[in-house]
């Protein structure tokens, strides 16, 4: 995945517009959470061949948005389609599961 794919969001506009996109996903973390820094560049392994941005939120930085999005732990993956969310995992992330997913979103 190129890094012009991923986006850092701060705030509730920056997410309004990152939505707008309809095929996305929010992965939330934290600077301190080390499974966090482990999971990312899985997930980017295995979208290295999908067209889909994701956007970054830090929950310290960004307490609010983490609030509504109903984060109760990190890291979070919520993936989105015609800005829907169809799937979310947190903590323990199912890779396996996940290429599974993206195989039937992007036929």
């Amino acid at each position: 995945m190129e890094e012009s794919r991923i986006f850092w969001i701060k705030d509730q506009t920056e997410l309004d517009e990152f939505s707008a996109r309809g095929r996305f996903i929010l992965y939330f973390s934290s600077k301190g959470c080390n499974v966090c820094h482990s999971v990312f560049p899985k997930l980017i392994q295995l979208l290295k061949d999908h067209p889909i941005d994701i956007g970054r939120i830090d929950v310290d930085d960004s307490k609010k948005l983490a609030g509504q999005s109903l984060i109760f732990s990190i890291p979070t993956i919520i993936i989105f389609d015609e800005g829907r969310e169809i799937h979310r995992e947190s903590r323990f992330i199912d890779f396996l599961g996940l290429e599974r997913l993206f195989s039937i979103m992007f036929q």
